[in-house]
């Protein structure tokens, strides 16, 4: 298993325990102070993919790509895909916000079986 994919992987368990502990910690809170600590670990860990991904296909990243991605990662990484893929940018584009989209569930399903083990 390549270095990728394991880091896609702990992405997945941290969203899931960081909804969990949200919800074991500060149950029914919207905006709970452990969410700006796991918001920049998210960061980290998109932004160590993206550094392992350019570093595979010897793409030099400028400062300015490496800022935004941090920043605004749903801006930048779309724009860093169809830089290095052409039209498989569309592709890589779409798993990018499709592991958006599963890291949130992921979090709220965290959350929700907390919620559940608790009530019990």
């Amino acid at each position: 298993m390549g270095a990728k994919t394991q880091l896609l992987i702990a992405f997945a368990v941290f969203s899931f325990l960081s909804g969990a502990a949200d919800q074991y910690f500060y149950p029914g809170q919207e905006y709970p102070p452990s969410a700006l600590p796991s918001m920049l670990i998210s960061i980290f860990l998109i932004f160590y993919w993206y550094r392992l991904d350019s570093d595979e296909i010897g793409y030099r990243r400028s400062v300015w790509l490496n800022v935004g991605v941090i920043a605004i990662a749903v801006l930048a990484l779309p724009y860093y895909f169809f830089r290095t893929r052409g039209t498989r940018g569309f592709a890589a584009t779409a798993l990018f916000l499709l592991a958006l989209v599963a890291s949130g569930l992921l979090t709220a399903l965290g959350s929700i079986a907390t919620a559940l083990v608790v009530a019990i």
